[in-house]
């Protein structure tokens, strides 16, 4: 179980993280444009951020349904 709530707060941070990257984002692109390197670097960051957001919480879900399959089994 303290692995569960492991995985949720890692998924918590990288939440944050994420809406971080985003507000970044936003004041680059706003500042800089939307093709300056810094505005494209930040969004770069920002889909390995999502992505690997996705991959925890894929991850996390598998094992919730494994270990609710093998508790039922």
């Amino acid at each position: 179980m303290l692995t569960k709530v492991s995985e949720v707060g890692q998924l918590i941070d990288l939440s944050e993280c994420i809406l971080n990257k985003r507000r970044e984002l936003i004041d680059l692109g706003m500042n800089y444009g939307l093709l300056n390197k810094k505005t494209i670097q930040c969004s770069q960051d920002l889909d390995k951020l999502i992505n690997l957001y996705m991959k925890k919480r894929i991850s996390a879900h598998y094992f919730s349904f494994k270990a609710i399959y093998i508790n039922n089994h």
